[in-house]
């Protein structure tokens, strides 16, 4: 599991910051100036690889830049951003290559990861952190380099959900662990490649946690399984699809299906695709 240990809080994050909405382009007219990040705005950033920089940005003309050391080590750049009973935090994030690891999360003051996107070489897969399971899973979205991404994380601390999306869909939902998060961080493990974070945004949601709670939230349950699972999930199940860890389509079912019999399955780990009039989703689950 990463954790993040931070030589010093940052006390005064200085952002712009509307009706209980806030924007990080590391633009000028925020307050930014080219080059090290560092002590820039309430940001702490390890090294100097960290930059404000025009190379490429989504709002505005600059973004920030996580450039590759060499040290073949963690790195990282944080700053502290607002909590609200219910959180949207997103970011535009674009991937150099497939060399380093690069992450972008949401941590407690003492280190301890709450939310967290992760990129690994080690797999094409996008990775997020699963509080409830005090674990990283791998999603089945996979990711790829010279490509803008956005991503979103949704915390209800009144529901306890925690959800990510890229792009606007759905990739994974989960019971919400810690709550007290106050640090944005971003993260790179230098092995040869860099990348960019543009157009943060910290949005107070909370007037609409009972409307997007409902349509946002998915679960398969009971799992592991060994006979039969079930899916929670707000509107009409159009299709359910299963992939074995081959990306095998081995199973489906149609037409409102709100459980699946997996019992003729070989024990292992398997992918559920659930696709309603409205959103689609994925999860883990295994058959024991």
């Amino acid at each position: 599991m990463r954790k993040i240990l931070f030589s010093l809080i940052a006390t005064s994050a200085i952002f712009y910051s509307v009706n209980a909405q806030t924007k990080i382009s590391f633009e000028a007219s925020e307050g930014f100036t080219s080059g090290n990040l560092n002590s820039q705005n309430g940001w702490d950033a390890a090294t100097s690889s960290f930059k404000v920089s025009n190379n490429r940005a989504t709002d505005g003309v600059n973004s920030l830049y996580i450039q590759d050391d060499g040290s073949e080590e963690w790195t990282n750049a944080y700053a502290t951003i607002p909590s609200y009973s219910k959180t949207e935090v997103s970011a535009d994030v674009y991937l150099d290559g497939f060399d380093s690891d690069y992450a972008v999360g949401l941590y407690n003051t003492a280190g301890d990861i709450v939310a967290d996107f992760w990129l690994t070489y080690q797999s094409w897969n996008v990775v997020v952190y699963d509080p409830a399971q005090e674990t990283y899973v791998e999603t089945d979205l996979e990711w790829d380099s010279t490509t803008w991404y956005n991503f979103k994380t949704v915390i209800d601390k009144v529901n306890n959900t925690l959800v990510y999306y890229v792009n606007g869909d759905v990739i994974y939902s989960t019971t919400l662990g810690a709550t007290d998060f106050s640090l944005l961080d971003v993260s790179i493990e230098n092995y040869g490649s860099d990348f960019n974070v543009d157009n943060i945004q910290v949005k107070d949601t909370t007037l609409s946690t009972s409307e997007v709670s409902k349509k946002d939230i998915f679960r398969v349950y009971p799992n592991p399984t060994v006979d039969v699972v079930n899916f929670d999930v707000a509107g009409k199940i159009n299709s359910v699809e299963v992939y074995d860890a081959a990306g095998k389509l081995v199973k489906t079912a149609k037409d409102g299906a709100k459980s699946l019999n997996v019992s003729e399955l070989n024990k292992g780990n398997y992918v559920v695709k659930v696709k309603t009039e409205n959103a689609s989703y994925t999860k883990k689950v295994i058959k024991k």
